[in-house]
């Protein structure tokens, strides 16, 4: 599974990429933290911090990652590391 989550978050990475009005590492991690769930968030950090080889913007995510025991997680229409209206 973690192999994938690295490969969904460079695809999504590529997505970003391409939007010259987002910052694409805040774009990912908006992304993720909107729509994967804790395990697959916590899963995605783990490999990170284990070494794997992802792209530089999948990387640089990382800080930008919620986990729901922080006292940020609940995304509002004005934060910027969501997509949700």
């Amino acid at each position: 599974m973690a192999d994938k989550l690295i490969r969904m978050a460079t695809q999504i990475a590529d997505f970003f990429r391409s939007q010259p009005d987002l910052v694409p590492e805040q774009a990912v991690a908006g992304h993720i933290n909107d729509f994967w769930t804790y395990r697959m968030r916590m899963e995605f950090l783990d490999q990170l911090r284990a070494g794997a080889e992802a792209d530089p913007i999948v990387r640089a995510t990382a800080p930008f990652i919620r986990l729901p025991e922080e006292p940020s997680e609940g995304a509002k229409p004005t934060d910027p590391l969501s997509h949700q209206d």
